[in-house]
């Protein structure tokens, strides 16, 4: 597919905050060989649509759903859970609350996840070394993800029983607070998580843990330790 096309077709997507089912309720899905799909509602008609593809939509069909799959723009009498059920994945395709346009989905399969550095800031220096002794920068860890659909960062924060969901914050950018507590001296402890999908093939995370409770001891303000890692794609 030439490029020019396919941004046009990525033009045609719901932007954030629009997608909505038009009049003939069209659905978009986005498939990968033996990784399945990923769908959005259009805000665009058949008509539009129908200026991307060479071939007509099909008659007869009241919902023909747009496919552009491995990079090739098509239309498909099916639904669009029997398209994902063909593309390698369960046969489900509930629609995306974000287009694809914003940020290409990470792929199925083998990431390395290596921490690239670590900060503090605001702590005392008796507690600095107990903060930053278990980050070695450098560090790499490998597993097998397979992202959920509709898509979420979830299988990131899946060993840790205490994190909350996703918040997608737009732009391919997600958070999730995994600890968030409070003592009744106004102190706190919290660990959040930010992600920002860079590529299908690149995450960048960021770690923050931040706490004042060493302040209502009298020991200094707010000490922050934030921890950077790359998510790579290994295959």
């Amino acid at each position: 597919m030439r490029p020019f096309l396919f941004l046009i077709a990525l033009a045609l997507m719901p932007q954030p905050g629009q997608a909505q089912v038009n009049d003939d309720g069209l659905i978009i899905a986005t498939c990968r060989s033996g990784e399945g799909c990923h769908c959005y509602l259009s805000n665009q008609t058949r008509g539009a649509l129908a200026t991307v593809v060479a071939t007509d939509p099909p008659e007869g069909v009241a919902h023909p759903v747009f496919v552009v799959a491995d990079g090739v723009m098509s239309w498909s009498t099916g639904s669009a859970h029997d398209l994902d059920m063909i593309y390698g994945g369960e046969g489900i395709c509930d629609p995306e609350i974000f287009d694809p346009s914003e940020a290409r989905l990470p792929r199925n399969g083998l990431w390395h996840l290596t921490i690239t550095g670590h900060e503090l800031d605001g702590c005392p220096p008796q507690v600095a070394a107990a903060m930053g002794g278990g980050v070695v920068i450098g560090q790499t860890v490998s597993r097998n993800i397979r992202w959920p659909r509709p898509f979420s960062p979830a299988p990131l924060t899946a060993d840790n029983p205490l994190a909350q969901d996703w918040v997608n914050r737009g732009g391919g950018r997600w958070s999730s607070r995994v600890i968030d507590e409070r003592g009744e001296g106004g102190g706190f402890g919290r660990v959040t998580f930010h992600v920002s999908i860079l590529s299908d093939r690149e995450i960048a995370q960021t770690s923050v843990f931040s706490t004042n409770a060493l302040a209502v001891l009298g020991a200094g303000g707010t000490c922050t330790s934030t921890t950077h890692a790359t998510l790579r794609f290994g295959g």
